[in-house]
């Protein structure tokens, strides 16, 4: 039997602070739309889904929360 391996999101911290911009957009996009009306709430479970794997794979809880920059 053959073994095989899953390397999964190497750089995960690097990814997720590609998808930095698109998570932006979403909201941007969800401010537009009628609250708890269809649009919203289908980009609110967009934007939950992508800070549930960001937390997943990088094990913080607040990955896209504003943070100051470290020194």
């Amino acid at each position: 039997m053959t073994r095989m391996r899953y390397p999964g999101v190497v750089e995960a911290r690097q990814a997720f602070e590609a998808l930095k911009p698109f998570r932006q957009n979403l909201i941007e996009m969800q401010v537009r739309c009628r609250p708890f009306g269809p649009d919203y709430l289908i980009l609110d479970a967009v934007r939950k889904a992508l800070d549930t794997a960001a937390y997943h794979f990088t094990g913080e809880p607040e990955f896209f929360a504003l943070r100051p920059p470290r020194s």
